[in-house]
């Protein structure tokens, strides 16, 4: 869903839209104030509170229909801008105090530098998965005038939207700050009980060995940073699962497969993956190549591609593809959000989540069936057989319409009502779309071939 929607759906009303615009840019925004604030400043000014401020103001405005998006990025540009103000207004009023910051005691920058480390952006990150856990699990009354005072609203217009008195407010807004505040501090014990019941994987690369620089994406299985090798300027992307699912046997097993089967393939195309680790706190991470660029859902959200630059995408895609089912390894989730385009426009694929393995011609034990509504071939999602080639074949036809279009195809696809141009597409996709799997392309080269007649 982009900004925009999320904006609307606020403004209409939707309390959900509040959390999600608050869980897809906390992190970044938290760590855009955090590079703002010089060394000598950071006992006064805490990034965190001034993001909540920032949050509180555009909620209240927003609320309003003071703003309007116009383009993807609006959002962002908006919520930074606030926090940016807020940011330099506290600034101005600490260095116009009557202490200068360049008089600071060195021992008390020591003292606090001891006492209050700076956190890193993983536990940032997992600060606020915590927080946006234990807010869901509150219950309906204490969750409602938590989510409307973080908005900015008094207790007095709290009270007459909810039709509460007053004091049942405070008491509810003391009950769930009092839970919040008792989730984080014993979160360390509850991870020690909950990684009992996981089962452990061989994850031999070291955290240690790497510094967290960025939060690059979230979404909902897991988080993606941007780290750098310690004592190198080598950069990767270290991938994690989110805090609720490191639990989750099914969800970890998901992505210990994903580490082990991407680490099988070596091609120009796939994005390459080192390896398994283990955070501090316990959660596995894994170690990929960092590819800087963007994915191609970002910029179909922006405008549809041409005809002539998917192909070129579809080459590159069907060709890592292709060494894939060489491998055994059928991908299952082919969409533009796993596909990325670097700065130089080269293409590679990326999350195999729900990779399926086939060994010796037999499904190997322990495939987890997954994919994407839209793009799932219809026999995965009827569960009336097991991946094939056929399975990506069907998703590439999807990938391939859409990215011209902008939409998913029509069901049925039975007819091309749009350009001239498009008509010889449409029927190399409605192959690829073709309900029964032995109608469809049996190969990738033979989707290859088909592809290179529309060049």
């Amino acid at each position: 869903m982009n900004s925009q929607e999320l904006l609307q759906m606020y403004q209409a009303g939707q309390s959900e839209a509040a959390t999600a615009i608050f869980d897809r840019y906390v992190a970044r925004l938290i760590a855009l104030a955090r590079s703002r604030i010089g060394s000598k400043l950071r006992r006064r000014v805490d990034a965190e509170d001034i993001v909540q401020s920032a949050y509180r103001s555009f909620f209240v405005h927003a609320k309003g229909d003071e703003y309007q998006l116009n383009e993807a990025g609006d959002l962002w540009r908006l919520l930074a801008s606030i926090t940016l103000h807020k940011l330099y207004g506290q600034i101005e009023k600490h260095t116009a105090a009557k202490r200068s910051i360049h008089h600071e005691d060195h021992t008390d920058m020591a003292t606090a530098a001891v006492t209050a480390p700076e956190p890193s952006a993983e536990e940032v990150v997992a600060i606020v998965e915590e927080l946006h856990l234990v807010i869901q699990e509150l219950p309906l009354e204490e969750r409602i005038v938590l989510t409307a005072s973080l908005q900015g609203q008094g207790n007095i217009e709290i009270s007459r939207s909810v039709k509460k008195s007053e004091r049942t407010v405070r008491r509810l807004l003391a009950s769930a700050r009092r839970k919040i505040e008792q989730r984080l501090l014993h979160r360390d014990s509850n991870d020690v009980k909950s990684r009992t019941s996981v089962v452990e994987h061989d994850a031999p690369l070291l955290y240690s060995d790497y510094v967290l620089e960025q939060l690059l994406g979230s979404g909902g299985m897991g988080k993606v940073f941007r780290a750098r090798v310690k004592g190198t300027k080598q950069q990767v992307a270290i991938k994690s699962l989110h805090k609720a699912r490191q639990s989750d046997r099914r969800a970890v097993a998901q992505f210990v497969k994903e580490a082990q089967l991407l680490t099988r393939l070596h091609h120009a195309i796939i994005v390459g993956v080192e390896g398994l680790g283990r955070f501090p706190g316990g959660g596995y991470f894994m170690v990929m190549d960092y590819v800087e660029g963007i994915d191609l859902q970002s910029q179909l959200e922006v405008q549809p591609f041409s005809i002539t630059a998917v192909l070129a995408i579809l080459e590159n895609v069907t060709d890592a593809i292709g060494y894939a089912h060489d491998k055994g390894i059928i991908h299952c989730d082919l969409k533009p959000g796993n596909i990325l385009q670097d700065k130089n426009g080269n293409v590679l694929v990326t999350d195999f989540g729900f990779a399926f393995l086939i060994a010796d011609g037999a499904a190997t034990v322990g495939n987890s069936i997954g994919g994407t509504a839209g793009f799932i071939a219809p026999e995965i999602l009827s569960c009336q057989s097991l991946p094939t080639p056929a399975t990506d074949i069907y998703s590439l036809g999807v990938l391939l319409w859409t990215l011209i279009t902008g939409r998913l195809p029509e069901k049925p696809f039975i007819h091309c009502s749009g350009e001239k141009e498009l008509k010889p597409v449409f029927r190399v996709v409605k192959r690829c779309l073709s309900d029964d799997p032995r109608k469809r392309y049996q190969t990738i080269t033979e989707l290859q071939q088909a592809l290179m007649v529309l060049q």
